[in-house]
């Protein structure tokens, strides 16, 4: 096969299953639901590439209202490497986002010598904790400052997000919260959020994040009451490695180191964030 051969084009929901052949060789955590999210949020930035109509290689990205745009689903099928296609698909996707003051990804092992190679410089590292279980010790009482997440105090915790994130992810966790209502949680001290956890149901995991508090124990009881819907069940979470506090609850809790990933940035690393009050990202597709 010649490169010359594949089209990219902008993926399209019939696209999916192809789509979900390539994620599921990987073995990744992304379910049907998260590709029609990504499509929902912007469809000018999922791209495929295509040898008729199988689907080879793909890559999306979110665009947090030009402050940050965030790049992932870098996929290549196993028969189609060695062709260029992951660069074709990168400087395509990069040059939609020409507009965007930073383009951040948190990258792979595998992934990283290309995102060098186009001039992504290391920001940060993230690693991939998960359980195959909770133990049942979780099952502790209710604090009574967590409370169900709603689109009433969604706009609120979007701003501390902003304020941890550093960019604006509304429009994310409103499609969060209409596709998993009972994975969210906030926590509300003097009449105000200082805290919330999003989740959403994977293949393989639960995933847990983005998580954003004012601090390390509305962290905890946000983490701890989340959990305790998960006793038995496989849950996921990634973690900035340089929270080493927090990652010792985490493996106190039974959670392992399952992988790592590096953050990285082109052009601009971004708005100024506050990474004391990220205890969670929302995933390596989404930052």
């Amino acid at each position: 096969m010649h490169a010359q051969n594949i089209v990219v084009r902008e993926l399209q929901e019939a696209d999916i299953p192809g789509a979900m052949r390539l994620k599921s060789a990987e073995n990744w955590n992304q379910t049907t639901d998260d590709w029609r999210m990504l499509l929902s949020l912007d469809p000018t930035l999922c791209l495929g590439a295509f040898t008729g109509d199988r689907v080879v290689g793909t890559v999306t990205a979110t665009n947090y209202n030009n402050e940050i745009a965030w790049i992932g689903m870098m996929l290549v099928d196993q028969d189609f490497r060695g062709l260029g296609l992951g660069r074709r698909l990168l400087t395509t996707v990069i040059e939609k986002l020409s507009d965007c003051r930073s383009i951040k990804l948190d990258a792979t092992d595998k992934g990283l010598p290309l995102y060098q190679k186009l001039g992504f410089r290391e920001e940060q590292f993230i690693d991939r904790m998960v359980t195959p279980g909770l133990a049942s010790a979780l099952r502790i009482a209710g604090d009574p400052l967590i409370k169900p997440l709603t689109q009433e105090n969604l706009p609120e915790s979007a701003v501390l997000d902003r304020e941890a994130f550093g960019g604006d992810r509304l429009r994310l966790f409103a499609e969060f919260l209409k596709l998993h209502p009972d994975k969210a949680w906030y926590i509300e001290r003097e009449v105000r959020v200082s805290g919330y956890v999003l989740g959403r149901t994977g293949s393989n995991y639960t995933q847990l994040g983005p998580l954003s508090a004012e601090g390390m124990e509305d962290a905890k009881a946000l983490i701890l009451g989340a959990l305790k819907n998960y006793v038995g069940k496989p849950v996921v979470l990634d973690v900035l490695q340089e929270k080493k506090d927090w990652k010792e609850l985490l493996l106190s809790l039974e959670f392992s180191v399952q992988r790592s990933f590096t953050r990285m940035y082109l052009k601009d690393s971004g708005f100024p964030a506050s990474p004391q009050k990220q205890f969670l990202i929302a995933g390596p597709e989404l930052g």
